[in-house]
């Protein structure tokens, strides 16, 4: 029998840390602004657009809390979910990095970073019999492969607390679209499904050996590991 936590893990609030990023900076943009023109502040924030490095933050929120719904349809019928985890540094401490989405599902833990980028989306292959094969991410023509990297990051670091108490789980990463023009035939890179919400409902809901139960208890695990983001 496996032991039941005694309290429902913190789910926590889906894009809160890239809410968080996005308010500070159009506050200390909306600052220097005033600052310089004391007169026509207000004026000029409203007629001139706030910068990409700025907006791209709420985008991100929208992002994640767009994949959050799809996955709160989820649970607790198929899946538990986490949103927004702090990561740890090498010391044990919370760092500013975080994690969009821990999903336990049946077939095992899934790291799902929620993306919103514009365009179609592309695998573009290389090599093969005489050379090595390599593939690379594009979208809207711009190679975003470094999307891969953060995700791995991620995964690693999920799968070595679980395997810190020889917990038998696969850990897998998944990255998913919002508003990103994919394959009608769905896409990958190696073990890494590019999808979008309906692609990753599929995926996990497909059957495993995590029983209801049982990922309840890992869910709660990886709660207390990774906390949700202040």
């Amino acid at each position: 029998m496996v032991p039941s936590p005694s309290v429902s893990p913190e789910r926590g609030r889906a894009g809160a840390s890239a809410q968080q990023e996005y308010e500070r900076r159009a506050a200390r943009r909306e600052e220097r602004v005033r600052a310089r023109y004391p007169r026509l502040g207000g004026l000029i924030l409203a007629l001139v657009d706030e910068p990409a490095h700025t907006r791209v933050w709420a985008q991100g929120a929208r992002g994640e809390r767009a994949v959050a719904a799809k996955l709160d349809d989820l649970s607790p019928e198929h899946v538990e979910v986490l949103h927004d985890r702090s990561m740890r540094r090498p010391d044990g401490r919370l760092s500013k990095a975080n994690i969009d989405h821990i999903v336990v599902a049946a077939i095992g833990v899934w790291v799902v970073d929620a993306k919103t980028h514009h365009g179609r989306l592309e695998v573009r292959r290389d090599g093969g019999i005489l050379r090595a094969r390599t593939e690379r991410l594009f979208i809207a023509g711009r190679d975003k492969t470094s999307l891969l990297d953060g995700l791995a990051r991620q995964v690693d670091a999920v799968r070595t607390q679980l395997e810190a108490v020889d917990a038998p789980v696969q850990v897998r990463g998944a990255l998913c679209f919002v508003g990103t023009e994919l394959p009608w035939f769905g896409e990958n890179i190696g073990d890494v499904p590019l999808v979008g919400r309906r692609g990753l409902g599929k995926i996990l809901k497909r059957d495993g050996d995590l029983t209801a139960e049982e990922r309840t208890v890992v869910a709660a695990y990886l709660a207390d590991r990774f906390p949700a983001a202040p």
